[in-house]
């Protein structure tokens, strides 16, 4: 069976804000699909798969928001498929549709999801400490910033990096992260901070400070993606899907500590996995010099080094010198994160999906103020979970 190119030709966003009381969920998402239909040129007419970004259902207080979405998005008649995994949700969503697509099983298809984490600040919180193993884990205090930070002492350790040192930088990546997010007019927090400004502020868990976290972010976002045969039919410029890959790891924390060999709590092995598979179908063989542009899911800034070296931009346990050296700057040699990333702005169900959205817009020159001149290829991650799921995607443009 041959495959058909898939290629996105819309991308659509909401403000991504901390609360969104003007509007509910489904509103965000009728926002974000209007966006990027009228930025692809089609209606939902021509729309014959939806499939649903939406993380667990516990965060909102809706059951089974596919239900409800089918009116909203006048879906009657059409296939809709709701996706979940974390915060991998959005890359997630995504492939749904590139294998309906590459299959010949669709020829436009709309990928769309939202969160209103503003509305239940306490309560996701409790619903994220939710997500380790009942029997053997959920009696330690883990939540998903223990959880990280436990694997920034784990990668400091890995790798002899002195606290101070990994502080220092961790500090200078979130300031960089909050200045890139500063030129982008969707993103929450759009204040630049410095690296001491960080240092000062107050201290999650040990080594995460607050400055370093993401938001609890309330936005939507949405992309159209077509086949190549369609993408011929339309005067747009497209992104076209390359390269994606998809790998998961196992549900037990415990087991990712201590002599784990390459599974490694300090390290991201199924990031580094999947990067090589979408990287292996989009005849990447040298990320560093053929990627321009980068947009992995950083949720907090201890996380971007192992991002990183599992994307091959650096050395095992380089991650933190590149960063020193300038290499991840706007104007580095391969910009990270030029969006703000998630520690701009963190709607968790489709933040994943945003990063994929940044990406398509950075090769079709459409990213505006945060556009990195000559980007023509770009690669994208999702995660999910307790460092458990990883989705990656590569991206290009039409002349590339």
């Amino acid at each position: 069976m041959s495959l058909t190119r898939p290629g996105v030709v819309g991308v659509g966003m909401t403000p991504m804000r901390t609360r969104r009381p003007d509007t509910d969920l489904f509103g965000l998402i009728r926002d974000a699909s209007v966006a990027a239909l009228v930025d692809a040129d089609v209606s939902m007419a021509d729309v014959d798969l939806v499939v649903l970004s939406q993380g667990p259902d516990a965060l909102y207080g809706i059951g089974h928001p596919e239900q409800e979405l089918v009116d909203v998005l006048a879906a009657r008649g059409k296939r809709v498929v709701r996706v979940q995994t974390g915060g991998a949700t959005g890359t997630s969503a995504v492939q749904m549709a590139w294998w309906a697509i590459a299959a010949g099983e669709s020829q436009c298809a709309l990928v769309v999801g939202a969160d209103k984490m503003g509305d239940s600040q306490q309560s996701a919180q409790h619903v994220l400490n939710l997500i380790w193993d009942p029997a053997y884990e959920a009696r330690l205090p883990l939540n998903t910033i223990s959880m990280s930070a436990l694997q920034a002492q784990r990668y400091l350790h890995r790798h002899s990096i002195g606290l101070r040192r990994g502080e220092e930088a961790w500090a200078q990546v979130a300031s960089r992260l909050r200045n890139n997010g500063a030129l982008n007019s969707l993103a929450q927090l759009r204040k630049p901070v410095t690296p001491d400004e960080v240092l000062s502020s107050p201290l999650l868990f040990a080594p995460i400070r607050r400055d370093m976290a993401c938001p609890q972010t309330s936005g939507g976002a949405a992309v159209v993606m077509v086949s190549a045969e369609c993408a011929a039919t339309m005067a747009r410029p497209v992104a076209w899907i390359d390269g994606f890959a998809a790998r998961s790891n196992t549900y037990f924390l415990g087991d990712k500590m201590g002599a784990a060999g390459d599974n490694d709590h300090g390290s991201f092995l199924e990031l580094s996995r999947a990067a090589a598979d979408a990287y292996a179908q989009a005849g990447i063989t040298d990320p560093a010099r053929q990627i321009d542009v980068a947009e992995p899911y950083i949720p907090f800034a201890t996380m971007e080094p192992i991002a990183v070296e599992a994307l091959g931009f650096s050395e095992p346990g380089q991650g933190i010198a590149d960063a020193e050296k300038g290499r991840f700057d706007r104007g580095g040699e391969i910009p990270v994160c030029p969006s703000g990333g998630v520690l701009c702005a963190a709607p968790i169900s489709v933040s994943a999906l945003v990063r994929f959205a940044e990406g398509a817009l950075q090769v079709r020159g459409r990213a505006g103020d945060h556009q990195v001149d000559g980007c023509r290829t770009a690669v994208v991650t999702g995660a999910g979970g307790s460092i458990q799921f990883a989705g990656v995607a590569v991206l290009r443009g039409e002349d590339s």
